[in-house]
């Protein structure tokens, strides 16, 4: 994943969107801090299943353990047949949609999306999304480390591996909606000098051009490098101009759950993730969860030969996985 270069305070997102007239008529607005305390202690209830961090933890690890998912290596595809098997076990319909994209150093790439469908007769549906391949090279790393590639514990699994935690709970109790899980392909291959437009989040370009969805989900949440320790999760521009109302509710439920000082109800820099695809292509209002602070940048492991299960919190699966739990189950 890959950021732009430039902060964006909340003043200036609103001056924005009410002077430019980007893609919304009205202004953007994203629910106060102080608001939201009002609202807390309502909000505030039990999560509705055992979501285990220490399960999403192996699930991390199940997946680092085929190596570096690169698209076109080995372990590429060894992981892809362990992701289709982990949900068609919880009970989910999977589809494989494979597609083949050009990177911009000129690679074929061989990728895939996984799609696993969970309750496929209700109308109502909501999409959980996490991009599950590997960065080829940690190019944030000492010059030793560069040509190696990223094991993406964090920038990639850790999504994955919450999310399929989540899953593994929808034969116990079904929510009230139906919900997509989707494993993106192909996020993480993008260049790295930023030259080469629209060369990161291959597989949700293909996606939100070619959606598999049979009954249009209401919105979306983007899971991505949610295992590092003391995240910190704000609202990036492209939540906030597209999302706000499910962003709003995410970031209430958080709070509501004593998560506040990783749930920041602040506006962070315009960030290209698969979400903006998402939003802008499938018209699909979707969040994106990821740990980010304008301030720091991203996670010290990002892009580096450190971004290894060893580095994983499992305190942070937990708050993530119980937060989105508890959205979805209040649906």
């Amino acid at each position: 994943m890959r950021h732009l270069q430039f902060a964006i305070s909340l003043f200036a997102l609103l001056l924005s969107t009410t002077t430019q007239s980007c893609r919304k008529e009205t202004p953007v607005t994203v629910e106060t801090e102080k608001k939201v305390e009002t609202k807390a202690v309502a909000e505030t209830q039990a999560i509705p299943v055992a979501f285990s961090a220490d399960s999403a933890y192996q699930y991390v690890c199940g997946q680092c353990e085929f190596g570096a998912r690169v698209p076109n290596s080995e372990a590429h595809k060894k992981c892809a047949k362990y992701l289709k098997e982990k949900l068609s076990s919880f009970g989910a319909e999977v589809q494989m949609q494979t597609f083949t994209a050009t990177a911009f150093d000129g690679n074929k790439l061989n990728a895939t999306n996984i799609i696993g469908s969970f309750f496929p007769e209700k109308e109502r549906r909501v999409v959980l999304f996490s991009h599950w391949d590997s960065r080829p090279f940690c190019d944030q790393d000492y010059k030793e480390f560069q040509k190696q590639p990223v094991m993406g514990a964090n920038d990639g699994a850790s999504g994955v591996g919450v999310l399929l935690e989540i899953a593994r709970h929808f034969q116990e109790k079904a929510p009230n909606v139906g919900v997509d899980i989707i494993f993106l392909d192909a996020e993480d291959y993008g260049d790295p000098h930023g030259e080469t437009a629209d060369s990161w989040c291959l597989g949700s370009q293909y996606w939100a051009k070619h959606p598999t969805y049979k009954k249009k989900p209401a919105f979306g949440v983007l899971l991505d490098m949610v295992g590092g320790d003391q995240p910190y999760f704000g609202i990036d521009f492209t939540t906030a101009q597209y999302a706000t109302d499910i962003a709003t509710q995410t970031w209430r439920i958080a709070n509501s759950l004593g998560y506040s000082s990783s749930f920041q109800y602040q506006t962070t820099s315009q960030l290209i993730d698969d979400h903006v695809y998402i939003n802008e292509i499938a018209g699909i209002p979707t969040i994106d969860i990821i740990d980010f602070d304008t301030r720091r940048g991203f996670p010290a492991t990002w892009h580096t030969h450190l971004d290894t299960p060893e580095n994983i919190s499992k305190q942070s699966l937990d708050m993530v996985g119980k937060t989105i739990t508890t959205l979805i189950y209040k649906e």
